[in-house]
């Protein structure tokens, strides 16, 4: 099933892409990718102690098509991998990344949109900022696992910073390894920015309903709203109060539902054109059926970004709570705080190098007992393009994992080594 889903995917934009890029008013652009990487792991199985180290050689083919007219178009790019271990061979597979995007402008202030990602896949971390959600629980087991997004959006236009938007996300995860438990997950969302005084008062208005389903575990109907009220001050800050609300509907009565009261306050500030602030400060309940004690917290998030001629820095900030299903594990409602910094910079046209670091902490609170886990992540890249058509890069990578649960910590140490050969600039289709 899972091989059919995206292969009719790749041959409907394949069918698109040949029968449009003929076209007169459309340009079409395609750029091959070959890349062979060599890891070493300090730690392939990801346990806190008998640590076994491992060599990983990865090679992969693949493209990325696009084509785009005067308000349609459309980017295909799919990356097959295999993946050979000199140690441990039984886990040797086929990795398989795709990311298809379709948009068409139906007039000047409207736009649908399609876009899917795919993941197929027996690596137990994986870092995917496209999907919607980002997994922080623990996966160790190497058996692969697939997991897919797909989102339909619709948005107008109406007025100079007036816009509504309509979308519809579609996910899920499927393990080959009985003892990670499959999920499903349909939302669709609503989202209204209203200035009733131009650049003096706005609203931004969003809701979004989220239904959850599970092999094992309790389905849920969750519901979230959020109101904000803006005063702009000038074009480069504003200011903001806000209130989020969210319903946990659980269809079975064995778990309590619940609901979240979060109003706060903030402002965005770019203060030139290479530095931006954004704060968001407030104050949560917690408010579970059947329990006597809420949860309260402070909830916040902040950003400062800063942008040089050759590089940027961006560090970020956030705490509060948040809902955890959709990962290698369904582990509900969660108290958390989380920081990071990443920076980049060209040293020169032909070496630029990057370098970040995470510390998060996540307290999950519905729970039987409850788990306590610290996460750090750290790690450093350098980037070499010798030649046009050529791209060496060199990483190292650190993340530890120390929780409540002594079974759930462990410690590893990733170099990697990634020759790449694509042209420098993509192969033009029409003329």
């Amino acid at each position: 099933m899972k091989n059919k889903y995206y292969l009719f995917l790749f041959a409907v934009s394949y069918l698109f892409l040949f029968t449009i890029s003929n076209a007169d008013s459309y340009q079409a652009t395609f750029i091959p990718k070959i890349s062979v990487s060599k890891e070493y792991t300090n730690n392939h199985f990801l346990t806190d102690d008998n640590k076994e180290h491992e060599y990983i050689t990865t090679a992969s083919l693949g493209f990325t098509a696009e084509v785009f007219g005067r308000s349609n178009g459309m980017s295909i790019s799919y990356d097959p991998s295999y993946i050979w271990h000199d140690r441990y061979s039984d886990n040797d597979a086929w990795s398989h990344r795709a990311a298809f995007d379709c948009w068409i402008g139906i007039s000047k202030n409207t736009r649908f949109e399609i876009n899917d990602i795919f993941l197929h896949t027996e690596e137990p971390v994986t870092e995917i900022e496209d999907f919607t959600e980002v997994d922080t629980t623990i996966r160790r087991s190497r058996r692969t696992y697939y997991t897919n997004s797909s989102e339909v959006e619709l948005s107008h236009q109406f007025g100079e910073s007036d816009s509504i938007f309509l979308g519809f996300v579609y996910s899920f995860l499927k393990n080959d390894d009985p003892a990670i438990e499959d999920n499903k997950r349909y939302s669709p969302s609503i989202n209204l920015n209203y200035w009733f005084v131009p650049h003096n008062w706005g609203l931004e208005l969003n809701g979004s309903y989220t239904r959850g389903e599970f092999d094992v575990s309790n389905d849920f109907d969750n519901w979230v709203g959020s109101l904000r009220l803006i005063k702009g001050f000038t074009r480069h800050f504003d200011m903001f109060v806000q209130y989020n609300h969210t319903y946990m509907d659980y269809t079975q009565e064995t778990t309590n539902n619940y609901y979240i009261y979060n109003p706060s306050a903030g402002f965005n500030y770019s203060v030139a054109e290479d530095i931006n602030l954004h704060l968001n400060v407030g104050y949560y309940i917690l408010d579970t059926e059947n329990v006597n004690n809420d949860e309260t917290g402070v909830s916040a998030e902040g950003e400062i970004e800063k942008i040089f001629e050759k590089g940027s820095i961006n560090i970020t900030g956030s705490g509060g709570y948040d809902e955890s299903f959709f990962g290698a594990e369904n582990l509900g409602t969660e108290e958390y705080y989380q920081g990071g910094c990443t920076a980049e910079y060209a040293f020169t046209r032909q070496i630029s190098g990057d370098i970040y670091g995470f510390y998060r902490r996540d307290k999950y609170v519905d729970l039987p007992t409850e788990r306590d886990d610290k996460t750090t992540r750290a790690g450093a890249g350098l980037t070499l393009h010798p030649l046009r058509w050529m791209f060496l890069r060199l990483e190292y990578s650190y993340r530890t994992v120390d929780s409540s649960i002594d079974t759930n910590d462990y410690e590893e140490n990733i170099g990697l080594i990634t020759l790449t050969l694509s042209p420098s600039e993509p192969i033009h289709l029409t003329e």
